[in-house]
């Protein structure tokens, strides 16, 4: 039996995969082995060449069996029903944790296994034929006490010794046979699990035979297909040297060819009449919007030039792309180069004359050299770039030609170094009007001494103009930011003395030099925000202070953008304060200056605000006092802000209404474009200021929305904006014109290609009025100022053939007592914020319509358009009261 057992464990163990050893603590079969790497313990009483010595050492291997802790595996001591226990559960445990693979058994294994469970199936008949054979002659308890009792009375008796002696020898066998009747059943009840398992486990080795039989018969059914281990590993060596080759093509210098063609033709020009107007404000939101902006300046109809009847251009543009290209010691890498060229016109910059050419019209190229990113990019139209917010602040692009280079070395520091230059015509670099053109240049360094922070040094030059020197700063210090600059700007003379400090004239470069400084603090605890500054600026900061006659005066800032944040002529400072409590609103700031350079009175200005939130909705009361020289300031801004000083007193974290004006009132808001709107898409605002200085009162009342009914896409506006006065003689004739009440309201309609419909039609339609009453101004003369716009347009997406496309719109506008009806203004026609369609309050009228077509197919566009404008100031019949203009314009489009 015990065999058998030992037979069975070494079969089984002969088809195990993984193995698990540790350091018995007590005999062969205790502590199961962890998973940890193998250490496979070395028994030192197997002697080499014995028969088991292999089966044993495989068992070892895969810790089946540890031996005992002395080291020794003690072979020929008896195995125990216990030992034998722990052996079969830890490869019962290997099979069912998949540490024995499906298919791990070879053929071999299994036949030595089914040998193994036959020997012991034999022994355990045996085993029960011994059982029954006892169980047939077996005594009871019972029947020993009996004859013990018997053999206590015949001694008693004094019966017959030898009977005696006789009858204690049978009792003698008896119990020998009871013995081992008991221990044959304890044997085979000890064994009844064993049993049990075996069972499940020949199952599962059949199947294992079973699935080993199909695998044996596939692969005899395949082995015609196989091929030779030699052909293989040719076959590998191929593959490899087809990934060399791919990997060496990926990393390979890549070169491609892009461009594309728009010719164009078109013109715009009167028919009749000799008065110009412009058009865009009839096609603005249209399909035709800036259609015919490109063939006159501001899309006027204008009297044709017989010598340029045609706005011509063959818009030829094509450019070669690059990637991948290293240096031979790999020091520069080029990820990307690109070449653009193109037939636009230009204008030669030393004069006023027009080429057309295919000339260069940007390159650019982006790497690392050294381990450090790199880009430069060459424009001949418009360098756009930004040092800082007082100085070089062109990211709307300076004309002319130019470039701007970055590159970021590796250091701990992380600096970033951008140089740039240029020749332009700006009047904003160049100082003059005397001057055509303007070489300029300049360098910055930027450095982060942690992840959020920055410090910055800029250098700027324009050759006929100025000299710039500038440092800003942008850092984080925990839940403080401090931001600030510091910038003087020198002319190269003042009054007819040099100021070059390469001259040797730096004290007269410092004293003449205007000079921009600002700096702030904000803190954001999370709940509440405060911010703190002080500023000062020279009015020469100013954007449009640009002196043509003179020289030493111009653009300190060398700006075409306007992006500072404290505006010219003003040296103050302040604070604000916001919280975000949940449903509480407050708000405050505090805010003082004095004219940069000029004794005059300080202007001192505060406002508060308090109120609920519910979500985006807002309700606060608020108060504001603004005084100069300690009187109240009466100003009755149109704009809410006392002459644009100073856009935001708040910083951005009050947020009180109407701040620098002398004002109290409330004000009820909603941000329909928030994350936590109450009602997507719905923005309205109503709001009551009461100048109290000059007995004034303002009031606004608008909202916007955009949503889809049916298919529909509405967007309504209403606005209603009263301003009304005690004592209009305290204001100013400014502010007298804008008395009175206005009434503005509107809506845009839309639908999406109706794919049902035969030629999938879409459609819109729009229409805004505006009425303006009252007004004490003498350019309005009381009278009641109105604008109205409508425009109506249907178009066939899918027209007589696939890709084809008609569209045709109409479009009105009329003005009444308006600023101006030839030109439009600001195109506010759908904004809820603004009284205006397009003009402010005036004194002409007139009105302008037209029809405009296009057809387009794949890329092809032909657009038309007919346009007439009427005077109503002109008397019917006058010279000048109609006029009619015609546009029409063909453009291709195909890119390659």
């Amino acid at each position: 039996m015990k065999k058998s057992l030992f037979v069975l464990t070494a079969a089984l163990a002969f088809g195990a995969a993984a193995a698990q050893t540790a350091t018995p603590a007590t005999p062969a079969t205790t502590t199961p082995a962890p998973a940890a790497a193998p250490q496979v313990p070395t028994l030192t009483d197997v002697p080499a060449g014995h028969w088991a010595k292999d089966a044993i050492d495989r068992l070892v291997s895969r810790g089946i069996i540890l031996g005992y802790p002395d080291g020794t595996y003690r072979g020929t001591q008896n195995l125990t029903r216990y030992e034998a226990a722990v052996i079969i559960a830890r490869l019962l445990d290997q099979i069912r944790t998949g540490d024995v693979p499906q298919g791990s058994l070879n053929a071999d294994d299994l036949t030595a296994l089914q040998n193994a469970i036959q020997e012991l199936a034999a022994d355990l008949t045996a085993l029960g034929v011994r059982v029954s054979d006892l169980e047939e002659n077996a005594v009871s308890r019972d029947d020993f006490s009996r004859l013990e009792a018997r053999v206590e009375e015949l001694a008693a008796a004094n019966g017959d010794a030898a009977a005696i002696a006789g009858l204690q020898t049978q009792i003698a066998e008896l119990t020998a046979r009871a013995d081992d009747y008991d221990a044959l059943r304890a044997d085979v009840d000890d064994n009844a699990s064993q049993i049990a398992a075996l069972n499940d486990l020949t199952v599962l080795l059949n199947q294992d035979i079973l699935n080993l039989q199909d695998r044996v018969s596939a692969v005899e059914s395949a082995q015609a297909d196989f091929v030779q281990r030699s052909d293989f590993d040719n076959l590998a060596g191929r593959v490899g040297t087809v990934e060399t080759r791919v990997t060496a093509l990926e990393n390979a210098p890549k070169f491609s060819v892009t461009g594309g063609l728009s010719p164009r033709i078109g013109r715009i020009g009167l028919t009749s009449g000799t008065t110009n107007f412009d058009v865009d404000r009839l096609t603005n939101g249209t399909f035709a919007a800036g259609v015919f902006s490109d063939l006159s300046a501001g899309a006027d109809v204008t009297v044709v030039d017989t010598s340029q009847n045609f706005n011509r251009s063959l818009g030829l543009t094509f450019g070669v792309r690059a990637s991948n290209l290293t240096t031979a010691n790999g020091s520069v890498i080029v990820n990307s180069a690109a070449i653009n060229f193109s037939t636009a016109p230009v204008q030669e910059y030393n004069s006023t004359t027009i080429r057309r050419a295919i000339t260069l019209t940007d390159a650019s190229a982006n790497g690392t050299v050294a381990g450090g990113a790199f880009s430069v990019k060459y424009t001949e139209a418009s360098n756009a770039f930004k040092f800082s917010d007082y100085l070089f602040s062109n990211s709307d692009g300076v004309a002319g030609p130019g470039f701007v280079a970055t590159f970021s070395p590796v250091h701990p520091l992380n600096p970033t170094v951008t140089v740039v230059g240029g020749q332009t015509t700006s009047p904003a670099l160049r100082g003059t009007t005397a001057v055509p053109n303007t070489y300029y240049y300049g360098a910055r360094v930027v450095v982060k001494p942690n992840t959020n922070s920055t410090v910055g040094v800029s250098y700027a030059q324009t050759e006929t103009s100025r000299t710039g020197f500038g440092v800003d700063y942008n850092v984080q210090l925990g839940i403080v930011n401090v931001k600030g600059e510091g910038v003087i700007s020198i002319p190269n003379s003042t009054n007819g003395t040099s100021n070059s400090i390469l001259g040797g004239n730096f004290q007269n470069a410092v004293n003449n030099g205007d000079k921009a400084f600002y700096t702030e603090a904000r803190a954001d605890l999370g709940v509440a925000r405060f911010g703190v500054n002080f500023r000062t600026v020279d009015p020469d900061f100013a954007a449009n202070n640009d002196a043509p006659t003179n020289i030493a005066v111009g653009n300190a800032a060398l700006s075409i953008n306007n992006t500072r944040p404290y505006d010219a002529d003003q040296t103050g400072f302040g604070a604000a304060a916001g919280t975000a409590l949940g449903p509480i609103a407050l708000g405050a700031y505090g805010d003082t200056y004095v004219p940069y350079n000029a004794n005059a009175p300080r202007t001192v200005a505060f406002g508060v605000k308090a109120g609920a939130k519910l979500g985006a909705l807002e309700l606060v009361g608020f108060f504001n006092r603004v005084t100069t020289g300690g009187t109240l300031n009466n100003a009755f801004s149109v704009d809410d802000k006392r002459n644009n000083d100073y856009a935001d007193p708040g910083m951005g974290i009050a947020d009180v209404p109407y701040a620098y004006t002398s004002t109290v009132g409330a004000r009820l808001r909603h941000d329909g474009t928030a994350t936590n709107a109450l009602v997507p898409n719905l923005n309205f605002t109503v709001q009551d200021g009461y100048y109290y200085g000059s007995r004034s009162n303002d009031f606004q009342a608008y909202a916007n929305y955009s949503g889809t009914l049916a298919g529909v896409t509405i967007a309504p506006l209403v606005r209603y904006h009263l301003r009304t006065s005690s004592n209009p003689g305290s204001l100013s004739t400014g502010d007298q014109a804008t008395l009175g009440n206005t009434l503005k309201y509107g809506v845009k309609l839309s639908t999406a290609p109706l794919t049902a419909i035969p030629l999938q039609p879409s459609a819109y339609a729009n229409v805004v009025n505006r009425i303006s009453n009252g007004g004490t101004g003498v350019a309005v003369n009381n009278a009641t100022t109105t604008e109205l716009l409508g425009q109506v347009g249907i178009s066939l997406n899918q027209f007589l053939a696939p890709g084809a496309t008609a569209k045709v719109g109409y479009s009105y506008y009329q003005g009444f007592n308006v600023a101006g009806t030839t030109v439009g203004a600001d195109d506010v026609a759908f904004s809820a914020s603004d009284d205006r369609v397009y003009s402010g309050r005036g004194g002409q009228n007139g009105l302008v319509n037209g029809l405009y077509a296009q057809v387009g197919w794949n890329g092809l566009a032909a657009n038309y358009g007919i346009f007439r404008y009427t005077n109503l100031n002109v008397a019917p019949g006058a010279a000048g009261r109609t006029n009619v203009g015609q546009g029409f314009r063909v453009n291709y489009t195909f890119n390659f």
